[in-house]
């Protein structure tokens, strides 16, 4: 199986490593330019991303960072695809191996299972801050949803998630959810054999939700509102997929 790093060129220390850690596990890897969405002029930005429609899926406005890092992936798409890769196993620099052992041994399992015609993922990682799964082998989406540090993708998905977020994007690189929805199949390999080093991301910062009041009631009020803001969003992003077919 084919290994795709994704790496900044001004990310020397990260490339170093991670290159360490692959290495050490046995994964050879071809490093993949990451798009630098710090770099991205605001014509580039609404020349790369429909951010009415990225709005309404994400719930959020885009963010040069955020748009740099889905073009990076699908420069790996596009990269794997034109070389005829069935599948490729795609990892960010900030990755943290867990388990060698268990980490070549899973990219062997999705080898002897993958099913060509179904557009497929594996997420490979966790946060930092999630437990360690007991249970070992692969599981159907659920819970977190984000991340795209660690996974592999076969070339169905990667078509898949290309005709659906193809310029300009409207979605995040890791929107595995929403992907879901639209007919790609996503497992999460437990235990996790990755997980992010926990060091700040210079692809995509995250968000922080300024604090609010601890009350109850206040608590209770978002709540109820927030879930009326997802459902609306919902329904608007299905009504749109009807009319634009992505």
């Amino acid at each position: 199986m084919k290994a795709y790093l994704i790496n900044l060129a001004r990310s020397k220390e990260r490339l170093a490593a991670a290159d360490a850690q692959l290495r050490a596990a046995g994964v050879a890897y071809e490093r993949v330019e990451a798009v630098d969405g710090r770099a991205l002029s605001r014509r580039d930005c609404r020349r790369l991303c429909a951010a009415v429609r990225f709005w309404a899926i994400q719930g959020m406005w885009p963010r040069r960072e955020e748009i740099g890092c889905a073009l990076s992936h699908q420069a790996v798409y596009r990269r794997m695809l034109g070389a005829g890769e069935p599948l490729a196993a795609v990892f960010e620099d900030d990755v943290e191996v867990l388990d060698a052992a268990w980490l070549r041994e899973a990219l062997a399992r999705i080898e002897a299972s993958d099913k060509p015609s179904e557009p497929t993922v594996w997420r490979l990682e966790r946060r930092p801050s999630e437990p360690v799964a007991a249970e070992r082998g692969f599981h159907p989406l659920g819970g977190a949803t984000a991340l795209a540090g660690a996974y592999v993708v076969n070339a169905a998905g990667a078509r898949l998630i290309l005709r659906l977020n193809r310029t300009p994007i409207v979605a995040v690189a890791d929107a595995w959810a929403r992907w879901a929805r639209q007919g790609l199949r996503v497992w999460s390999v437990r235990p996790e054999p990755c997980r992010q080093c926990g060091a700040p991301s210079t692809i995509t910062p995250i968000r922080v939700r300024p604090r609010r009041a601890d009350w109850g009631w206040y608590r209770a009020v978002w709540g109820v509102k927030a879930r009326l803001r997802a459902w609306g969003l919902l329904a608007f992003d299905r009504a749109m997929t009807g009319l634009t077919g992505r």
